[in-house]
């Protein structure tokens, strides 16, 4: 008689469910300069017409992250300097650093001239989903849920302006958002790889946003630069 058949294969394993985002940072750690930048301080003989607003660099470790630091923040500063009264307002630096790394090992003396907030840094490949870019928000949710952020701001700061290492002010911002009513506004800048209608990224803008209505109004920009009011941002990444 021909052999019996051989028993079936065995059922695929069910799909692993996506990873979780990552947990909040606890809270993260505020470092003080020892001394104050040239110009940082906001100017009382401006005269009305002034919208200041704070400018908070997001970092993370490294040399690269940490020479783009030092060549920001001497733009920053000069800027400051040459025009006291522009509505380029304070400066805050959010630096996110791994568990294995101390400020000492990494910060190489920036806390001593600009104002560092740290925050722990997703472990690599496993928190950070492989996006190391996700520190940013996370970590600007971390300062945010601490009222660190807040207590940055002075008086007659309203808006946030979120830059990266990579950026460079040559000439002092105007606030954009000076004459927005209602706080909710918001300032950013288009880029053309960031498009919500591409095929590719349809799907999961829409699945994200809740509805093709809701997608259809996804604007093509990115997470930095952007200049945001304090209440707006907390509602978009807190809430």
């Amino acid at each position: 008689p021909p052999p019996p058949p051989p028993p079936p294969p065995p059922p695929p394993p069910p799909p692993s469910p996506s990873p979780p985002l990552p947990p909040p940072s606890p809270s993260p750690q505020l470092v003080l300069p020892a001394t104050t930048p040239a110009g940082a301080a906001n100017s009382t003989a401006c005269g009305p017409g002034r919208s200041p607003y704070h400018v908070l660099l997001t970092a993370s470790s490294g040399h690269y992250q940490r020479w783009q630091t030092r060549v920001f923040f001497h733009h920053y500063t000069a800027i400051k300097a040459a025009h006291p009264c522009s509505d380029l307002g304070g400066f805050t630096r959010l630096l996110t650093l791994p568990d294995r790394l101390t400020l000492a090992e990494e910060d190489r003396g920036l806390s001593a001239v600009m104002t560092t907030i740290v925050a722990r840094e997703l472990t690599k490949e496993t928190e950070d989903l492989g996006f190391v870019v996700l520190n940013r928000p996370t970590s600007i949710r971390a300062v945010l849920a601490s009222g660190q952020l807040a207590a940055r701001l002075a008086p007659d700061e309203r808006h946030v302006f979120i830059v990266e290492t990579d950026h460079v002010l040559l000439k002092p911002l105007p606030n954009l958002l000076a004459t927005a009513a209602g706080g909710e506004e918001a300032a950013a800048y288009p880029f053309h790889y960031m498009d919500p209608r591409r095929p590719g990224c349809a799907p999961i803008v829409r699945r994200h946003a809740g509805s093709a209505e809701a997608a259809a109004r996804v604007q093509q920009v990115g997470p930095s630069p952007l200049l945001i009011s304090l209440e707006a941002l907390r509602l978009l990444i807190v809430n």
